[in-house]
């Protein structure tokens, strides 16, 4: 199975899922970036930057190599 932009969705819930919250405004906060940032990743608009790949593996200790199949090349920005 190909990754593509949904595998970013499934990223950003299963954080969610993780932390046990339900709003993606609780996410942006958990993750220390603007709720826009959360919605641009949403849709395409912006990139997963390296600083919120950090941050959720801070918070789930899931390995960045694990985090990091979720995303394209061209999908993050490092």
């Amino acid at each position: 199975m190909s990754r593509s932009t949904t595998d970013k969705h499934k990223l950003l819930d299963a954080v969610k899922d993780f932390l046990e919250i339900t709003h993606d405004v609780d996410l942006a906060d958990a993750l220390k970036v603007q709720p826009s940032a959360i919605s641009k990743i949403r849709r395409g608009t912006n990139k997963i930057t390296a600083r919120v790949i950090l941050r959720i593996h801070l918070l789930t200790e899931v390995p960045v190599q694990e985090l990091l199949t979720y995303c394209k090349k061209d999908e993050i920005d490092i």
